[in-house]
């Protein structure tokens, strides 16, 4: 967030005011938790289970985690129209999802929204799935967004994680896999080397040096003022 826009740190982290709900926020929140749950349901699938039963109960579970999230819907004050294309193209994403599991053999991930905390780094993340395998472990990032495409957000979301997971595990991924739902193809790699270790421990330095003061004047606004639009001010 710092790097998007020093200010909108400042009101998020500083200040303390809650962000916006938005459309996009609160769909990849129930697409992610309706991942979890059936990760969390499904250890291990046969083989011979049917593609049909595993949409179901996708859509079992995110048509259940929608309908609870009508309070936030109505507080957006959306078209109904466009609300119910926000909910179709979720739904397609989740069958995508099972078309790539169907593909993949069913394999379900060793861990799912596992969450790393690093004394050392002084850091936290949360990664949504992790497939541990012998040749390195597979960290898998979930996106909700729009397009597949690889942000400098993303590149640096990658780095972080990777150096999270060396953190807790000392031993480092093999690559980190962007798994856009939209697209039906197989997620893009972003694979770890020492170079990009190494840019992220001093991005992290870096930031960390920025951020240290409270004073509001050290946080100018480089987003031409979206982030006060951002913010809810109490």
């Amino acid at each position: 967030m710092y790097l998007q826009c020093p200010r909108k740190f400042y009101l998020r982290y500083i200040k303390r005011f809650k962000t916006r709900p938005s459309i996009y926020l609160i769909r990849g929140q129930i697409v992610h938790r309706t991942l979890h749950e059936f990760h969390k349901n499904h250890p291990r699938i046969l083989p011979a289970t049917p593609i049909g039963s595993i949409r179901t109960e996708l859509m079992n579970t995110f048509n259940r985690l929608w309908d609870q999230a009508k309070d936030q819907f109505e507080a957006l004050n959306m078209d109904e129209t466009e609300l119910e294309r926000f909910q179709q193209q979720s739904e397609r994403m989740l069958f995508n999802f099972s078309h790539w599991l169907l593909k993949n053999e069913f394999k379900c991930p060793d861990f799912s929204e596992l969450r790393l905390f690093s004394k050392n780094l002084r850091l936290m993340g949360i990664i949504d799935a992790v497939h541990q395998n012998p040749g390195g472990a597979i960290i898998i990032d979930y996106k909700t967004s729009q397009k597949p495409l690889i942000t400098d957000d993303i590149n640096r979301q990658a780095a972080i994680y990777a150096l999270l997971y060396e953190d807790r595990y000392q031993e480092l991924p093999e690559a980190v896999w962007i798994h856009f739902l939209i697209d039906p193809g197989n997620p893009i790699p972003i694979h770890i080397d020492e170079h990009l270790m190494d840019y992220s421990k001093l991005l992290i330095e870096t930031v960390r040096e920025k951020t240290m003061s409270t004073e509001e004047t050290d946080y100018p606004c480089t987003c031409g003022g979206y982030c006060e639009r951002d913010m809810i001010k109490p």
